[in-house]
Order: structure tokens, then sequence, then C-alpha cells
């Protein structure tokens, strides 16, 4: 990877061509994504780079998932659901990674930009969910907060968690692409 990437750095100097990216040796799933993502990341941080190839030992979709992931990372692509969320801790008022994991699976659908946090204590939750359209912050006793635009807006319980968050994410998916036809029918209309 590191041989990769001096050769992209050299290139850009040495020439003022689009360059193609890529880690050809990145490896299985796992190891692959991180490869990738340091080696592209690197590369793509620092201007160098048109275009991008993940190269992964796995299904080719998921190198297009990776990719995709690197992009929204850098903030260079802007789709779908960014789902902020914490690690497992002892402060967590709910099962965080399997909530995280069905979230993730639920809203690979959605195309529409957003990001979401899920947090699972009030020591981070509040401070993360003031940067989301939706945040969702553990809470004791098994309730637990639900913010909207980075202001708390209502309360839920244990049992429904994926199920709202989903429900809150395609409404605001609709909203969004609502907003934008809106927009684009005012803009087509002033330019007529």
């Amino acid at each position: 990877m590191f041989l990769a990437v001096a050769a992209y750095q050299g290139l850009a100097e040495a020439c003022d061509y689009p360059l193609h990216l890529g880690i050809t040796e990145a490896g299985g799933f796992r190891s692959g994504t991180v490869k990738s993502s340091v080696g592209l990341g690197m590369l793509l941080w620092s201007g160098i780079g048109d275009t991008i190839r993940v190269s992964l030992s796995a299904e080719p979709v998921e190198e297009i998932r990776v990719g995709f992931d690197i992009l929204k990372s850098l903030g260079l692509r802007h789709r779908g659901v960014n789902i902020i969320s914490c690690p497992s801790c002892a402060r967590q008022q709910f099962e965080v990674i399997r909530t995280v994991e069905r979230l993730e699976q639920r809203v690979a659908h959605i195309n529409t930009s957003m990001t979401v946090s899920v947090i699972g204590c009030v020591v981070n939750g509040p401070g993360e969910a003031r940067e989301t359209d939706i945040g969702f912050t553990g809470g004791g006793h098994g309730t637990h907060q639900v913010y909207i635009a980075g202001v708390p807006n209502h309360r839920l319980k244990d049992a429904d968690i994926v199920d709202h968050l989903v429900e809150l994410i395609e409404k605001k998916a609709a909203e969004i692409e609502a907003a934008k036809a809106k927009d684009a029918a005012a803009a087509k209309t002033a330019a007529e």
C-alpha cells in the first residue's frame, strides 16, 4: 500500500493528468477495506486522484460499498445514510452494536444524503445528536431520547428502536427529496 501511495504522489507531482487510484494488493474484505481506506484516503485527502477502484477478495458489490463509504467518510460523496455510532462500553443503555447492524441493513436502500447518530449513553449522545439530522441517545431505565435536527424531540422505549428510527429516516428522506423537487421546479420556472 505504501509503495502504491508513493507512486501516485510521484505521478501527481510529475504530471497534470487525471489519475485513477487503486490499492490492488489490498486483500480480503476486512484487511482490504482497511488498506484501501488508508491508502486511498491519504491520497484523496491530499487532493490526488480523480477516480478510484477498490479491489477486495470479496464480492464485487462490497468493493462498490467500500468505495462509497471511503468517499462519504472524506466528505467527497454524499449518498445514503451516514450513521455515526459509538463503540460498546459499560455506559451504553441499549445494544448499540446490534442496533446499528440492523439499522444499516434496513436503511441501505435510501440514497438520500443524511446523517444519523446512534449513541449508547447521555455522556456523548447529546453532543453527537446536535450535529445530525436524526439522533438517538441511550437513557436510563430503557427510555431513550430522539433528536430531530439537533433538538430533543421525544423519548422512546427499548422495544421499538430500529423500527422507529427507520420510520423517522424514511420520513426525513421523503421530506428532503420533496424539498429538492420543489426547489428544482422553482428554478426551472425562474429560468423560463
